[in-house]
C-alpha cells in the first residue's frame, strides 16, 4: 500500500512539472536558484533602472532575443570597466557562472549588498570577459573569462556607475525569463552601490 501511494505521489508531481512550459531553456544555477522562464507583464520601467538606453524585449521571450540583449548591454558599459588587475579563468565542466563569481569575489568586503557570498556579482563577470558569455546560464567547460578587479572598480565613480547600471539592465532580462529571485537580487544589488 505504502509503495503504490508513493508511486502515484511521484508520478503526479511528474505529471505537474511536465505541464509546465518555458520559452526560454535555463541550465540551472546563477546567482539565486533559477525560476522556470516565462514571460511576464510586469516590465521593469526605465525610470526603476534609471537607464533610458536599456534594450527591449518585445513579445514572446526567445533565446535570441535574450541574447541579443545581453550583448547590447556588454557592448554598452565594457569600455567603460578597468582591466587592470583581471584574472583569466578558463570555465570547467561542472563550473556555474554563480560558483565562480562566489570563488573570485565571495570574500570580498565593502562591495555592496551582492547576496549569499557576492554571488550576484556574476553580470561583472559577463561584462569583463565581453561576449566571451552571452547568457549566464549557459557556460560550457573550455570558454575563457576575464575577472575583473572589483575592488578597482567600485573605487572609480565611473565604473561604479556603469556596473550599477548593467546589473539593473540585466536585472531586466531576468525580468523577462521570469526569474524573479535572480531580478530581485540584482537589483538589490545595484541600489546598494
Amino acid at each position: 500500500m505504502k509503495k503504490i501511494l508513493i508511486c502515484l505521489l511521484a508520478v503526479s508531481t511528474l505529471a505537474i512539472l511536465s505541464c509546465q512550459s518555458s520559452p526560454v531553456a535555463n541550465s540551472g544555477d546563477t546567482a539565486a536558484k533559477s525560476q522556470p522562464a516565462a514571460k511576464t507583464d510586469t516590465p521593469v520601467s526605465t525610470a526603476e533602472t534609471g537607464n533610458t538606453n536599456r534594450p527591449d524585449i518585445e513579445g514572446n521571450v526567445t533565446q535570441d532575443k535574450v541574447n541579443n540583449a545581453l550583448t547590447e548591454i556588454y557592448d554598452t558599459y565594457y569600455n567603460k570597466l578597468n582591466m587592470t588587475g583581471a584574472q583569466d579563468y578558463v570555465v570547467a565542466k561542472g563550473d556555474t557562472l554563480s560558483n565562480i563569481t562566489r570563488k573570485y569575489y565571495g570574500k570580498l568586503t565593502g562591495v555592496g549588498d551582492a547576496g549569499p557570498n557576492n554571488g550576484f556579482y556574476f553580470p561583472v563577470i559577463m561584462l569583463g570577459s565581453h561576449c566571451d558569455i552571452v547568457d549566464p546560464d549557459f557556460i560550457d567547460p573550455g570558454m575563457q573569462l576575464k575577472i575583473v578587479d572589483l575592488k578597482i572598480n567600485l573605487a572609480n565613480p565611473d565604473s561604479r556607475k556603469a556596473i550599477k547600471d548593467c546589473l539593473l539592465d540585466v536585472s531586466y532580462v531576468y525580468n523577462k525569463k521570469g526569474d524573479k529571485a535572480t531580478e530581485s537580487g540584482l537589483i538589490k544589488l545595484a541600489d546598494s552601490l
